[in-house]
Order: structure tokens, then sequence, then C-alpha cells
């Protein structure tokens, strides 16, 4: 039977609730920087193919946080435990394979189909949870989730008119699977007394590993790298990915979220496609200017004020269930 730990007390949920929004709206930046980030690559390397460039991206974005983690942890590495290794390799083949699937999904489907179906673990957290946990999800959570879902549909106004069933939205669908599973691995009873901060750092090197030894088999080698981060523009949005989106981000992730319920964390990390939307408002005329390149701002429309209402209201309705219900 499945072990519960003692809920935390009231103070530290808070805090844990503020640190996982404040990370989950500098992930909402990451949309408009990988976006800027790639078209500057494929002008400056337009013979390096989609998934050449995007295991590129993920073998550097990691291998570069997983260098920030150790100067700080380098006396820990020679006792790591088992349950360590554990966590981190569920984590690192988990997140992983979803943010290298939704990257390419993003190039081969409509922005806002692919904003939509990101969002779909939002009702597979809940049904994970309920498979796990053998407890059916309370109303408040399961009327959230419809929340959600009407407000992502806001963001994503052309869903309905024009969804077909693409390889694009396939791989998105199955990338939303990968994240649903992380976010439930993280909560795990099992790894409650690990060192997160290690394992953070096996996580970002066990994923830059995996993707340096398929980028290799896909193709790429140093000349493709040089084209692909070779320019100073490249690694200043790199180097903002990593920083902005990546190493406090994910060690919040995963000290934090287990100080609320997977189901919860879901929600909140609902979020993230508002903060984008606003975003790509303004931020891609900056990029544009920094990069040379042709990357035209989004209309910001009524239906983003709409959406974004919706979905912070489902994150209130359960951050502010009581503890053990969701």
């Amino acid at each position: 039977m499945r072990r519960n730990n003692p809920p935390p007390v009231v103070p530290l949920v808070r805090r844990a609730r503020f640190l996982l929004i404040g990370a989950t709206v500098l992930w909402g930046l990451s949309f408009p920087l990988m976006r800027g980030l790639e078209l500057a690559q494929r002008a400056n390397a337009p013979a390096v193919s989609d998934s050449t460039l995007a295991c590129a991206d993920m073998a550097v974005r990691f291998g570069l946080a997983a260098l920030c983690f150790l100067p700080f942890l380098i006396r820990q590495l020679g006792g790591i435990t088992f349950r360590e290794w554990s966590q981190a390799l569920g984590l690192a083949f988990l997140a992983g394979p979803g943010l290298y699937l939704q990257t390419l999904g993003l190039a081969w489907t409509d922005a806002s189909v692919s904003a939509f179906l990101t969002q779909m673990y939002t009702l597979l957290v809940p049904l994970v949870v309920a498979l796990r946990d053998r407890r059916f999800p309370s109303p408040r959570v399961i009327f959230a989730c419809f929340l959600v879902l009407v407000g992502i549909s806001f963001l994503s106004p052309g869903f309905f008119t024009h969804f077909l069933l693409g390889p694009g939205e396939i791989v998105i669908l199955l990338s939303t699977l990968f994240f649903a599973c992380q976010i439930v691995w993280v909560e795990r009873p099992l790894y409650a007394e690990n060192r997160t901060g290690l394992v953070t750092f096996l996580m970002f090197t066990l994923i830059a590993a995996q993707f340096l030894l398929v980028y290799g088999f896909t193709g790429g080698g140093i000349h493709a790298a040089s084209e692909l981060f070779g320019a100073p523009a490249l690694w200043q949005l790199t180097l903002a990915l990593v920083f902005l989106c990546t190493v406090f981000n994910f060690f919040i992730m995963n000290t934090w979220q287990r100080c609320v319920s997977a189901t919860e964390a879901g929600l909140i990390y609902c979020i993230e496609p508002v903060i984008a939307s606003v975003l790509c408002g303004f931020l891609p005329g900056w990029i544009s200017r920094l990069a040379a390149i042709g990357y035209a701002d989004e209309t910001l429309h009524w239906t983003l004020f709409v959406g974004g209402v919706l979905i912070i209201i489902a994150t209130v309705l359960v951050a502010t269930e009581p503890r053990g219900k969701s």
C-alpha cells in the first residue's frame, strides 16, 4: 500500500505555491526565447535538420545547466544514493523526451493547436493520480480542469475550427503524457529525503548526455554545432534560456512541488501559456533586432484575457482547496 507523507505546514505550502508560480512564469518566457533561437539557428544553419537542431539545443541547454550546479555539489558526487539515481533517471527520461517531442510538434502543426494540446496534461495528471491512489479527484479539481480546458480553448481559438490529428498533433499528445508522468514522479514519497540539488544536477546531466548521443546519430558534428551556436546572438539567447528558464525552474520544481499535490501542481503550471501569449505580444520584435531575423510580434486579442482569467480562477480554486482533498 502506498504511504503518504504528513501534509506540510500551511506556510510551507504557501511558499511552495508562490515559488512554483514564479517558476511557471519564467517557463512561459521559454516559448518566445526558444522560437527566436530556432529561427536564428535556421537562418545561420539551413542545412541542419529539425531533429538535429532540437537535439543540439537540448544537449547544450541542459549541459550548461548541469555545469551551473557542479561547483556546489562536487563533494557530494561520491555519495549518491540509489534513490537519488532512481529519481534523476526517471525525471531525465520523462522530461527530456517530453521537451524534445514538444519541440518537434511545434514545428509540424499550428501554434494554436499545439498550445491547446500541450496543456492536456492538466487532465492526465488527475487521471494518473486517481489510478495510483485509487481515489477519484474531488469535484473542485474536476471543475478546475474544465475551466483550464475552456481557458486554453480561448487562448487557441483556431483549435475547434481546423483540428486534424496529424503527425504534429500526435507527437505533442505523446509529449503531454511524458510531462504528466514527470509531475507525478516528482511527488513520489519514496524520494522525500533525496537531496534535490543533487537530483536536479543528475537530471540535467542525463538529459544532456542522451541528446548529445542522439545529436551524433542524427548527423550532428562540430561544424554543425559551430553554425548553431557560433554567433553572439545565438549564445545570448541560449544563455537566457539556461539561466531564466532552466536552472532555477527545475530546481524549484524538484524541491517544492512535493509540498503540494501533483494535481495542484499541474494546474499551477497551466499559467505558462498565458504568460507565453502575453510575452509573444512584444518579445519577438526585440529578439528580431538582437538576432537580425524576421520574428513578428503576435497580436493580443480579447480572448487572451478571457482565457487567462479562467486559468487563473482554476489555479486559485485548487490552490485554496484544503490539503488532502485534491
